[in-house]
């Protein structure tokens, strides 16, 4: 197990925390593609190349989050800072995950609503996308060899995942397939250990005064987003706060589940943003090396100005990532369960059909020239075969992006 804070010196933990938010910071800037490109950065910078984080601690956060609301990829980077400083390191590495894509969002909301135009830059990002998909493959690639090559059952369940993501789409299928995974885990005594050093149960442990808090605090706001009561408050900014954080709890499925609906409440309900602005805002946080939900900043931004932008990113980032550690904490205290490491076993297999079916995918997205190919093939072999480092292989592959647009257009 990786140390906390409980046993580090003052010096030690302003140390790790430096190098939560540098690194997150870093991988913050170069995370475009999705929530899997970012699983996959940290995978190479964490695991291969610092080794503060195990392969095991990484697959068992995206199996947690992957069952809970709110954006997989943030609510991920909460585990991992929290799993390493606690909240201190939470934090730290949220901050540096979301602050490039805010400060990004944030010229490109002042440019918006400024009236310069911004549009039509979404050619840059194609050759990114095809080297990120690479990278996301050679990922998915080592995990399934250290985790899952040798055991049929497992590469079975990897395999069940990879087709029927392939051909059904949503949320409720990525819940299937981890009930499944859990099941046949269980089934089979999937998981490493015996009767002899493990609890076979599951035990409920009492929460803990700050965990019982923090989820009263997070049925108060979902209440008060369902009920509808926020519509009565006065500031725009309590709305903001109301609105956001119910978002963040009701979002299963990831971001691109969760689009019609805030068009729904933000275009047609609330009557926030035109049709127009709502559809400017998503392409914007496209452009932006963060999770699509980034996009509460633009609409915080024309409500109430910086202010309103960043507690709509704050409420629609924090609730779920809180949310994230409570149940965190739950799974942390049947790490000896044998019947939590059989589920564990079996879902993790999924995890990593998941990885690999969301890098098929997306190479299938952007392979319409030959020369994106040719990009994402040449990411591969150097992300996988030589282990280069990802973040350098987004930025060379950002700045031809953005060469070619430019030379194309002028």
């Amino acid at each position: 197990m990786i140390k906390t804070d409980t046993l580090i010196d003052p010096v030690e933990k302003r140390g790790v925390l430096t190098y939560l938010f540098l690194t997150f910071l870093k991988i913050g800037c170069v995370s475009f593609g999705g929530h899997m490109a970012l699983i996959a950065v940290v995978e190479k910078e964490m695991i291969e190349k610092d080794g503060r984080l195990s392969s095991e601690e990484l697959l068992n956060a995206v199996s947690i989050a992957s069952l809970l609301p709110g954006p997989l990829a943030v609510n991920v980077v909460a585990y991992i800072g929290y799993h390493l400083q606690r909240k201190s390191g939470l934090a730290v590495s949220m901050l540096g995950v979301l602050l490039p894509a805010c400060m990004l969002m944030y010229v490109l909301s002042w440019c918006y609503f400024n009236y310069i135009h911004v549009k039509g830059l979404s050619g840059i990002m194609v050759y990114t996308v095809a080297a990120v998909s690479a990278i996301i493959l050679s990922t998915g690639l080592n995990i399934f060899l250290k985790e899952v090559k040798g055991n049929y059952s497992k590469m079975t369940l990897c395999l069940l995942a990879i087709v029927l993501l392939f051909f059904v789409k949503g949320y409720f299928i990525i819940l299937l397939l981890m009930l499944i995974g859990g099941a046949s885990g269980i089934a089979f005594k999937l998981g490493k250990g015996n009767s002899s050093g493990a609890d076979a149960g599951f035990k409920w442990k009492k929460l803990s005064f700050s965990a019982r808090a923090g989820l009263a605090v997070l049925t108060l706001l979902y209440l008060s987003f369902i009920s509808g009561i926020y519509k009565f408050a006065d500031q725009i900014l309590v709305k903001i706060i109301s609105v956001f954080s119910g978002v963040s709890l009701s979002l299963f499925g990831g971001g691109y589940v969760m689009i019609p609906i805030m068009q729904s409440l933000f275009v047609t309900e609330l009557k926030w943003l035109s049709n127009q602005e709502f559809i400017d805002s998503i392409a914007f946080s496209q452009l932006t090396p963060g999770p699509i939900l980034v996009s509460a900043f633009f609409t915080g931004y024309k409500l109430a100005g910086i202010a309103g932008a960043l507690l709509a990113t704050t409420a629609i980032f924090l609730p779920s990532a809180i949310l994230m550690i409570i149940t965190a904490k739950l799974f942390k205290e049947n790490v000896d369960s044998l019947l939590m490491k059989h589920a564990l076993a079996g879902i993790k297999p999924v995890v990593v059909g998941m990885i690999l079916i969301s890098a098929i995918k997306l190479f299938l997205s952007v392979a319409s020239t030959p020369l994106s190919i040719a990009l994402s093939l040449a990411a591969f072999v150097l992300s996988f075969r030589f282990k280069f480092n990802p973040v350098y292989l987004i930025l060379m592959a950002l700045i031809l992006g953005i060469l070619l647009h430019f030379n194309t257009n002028f």
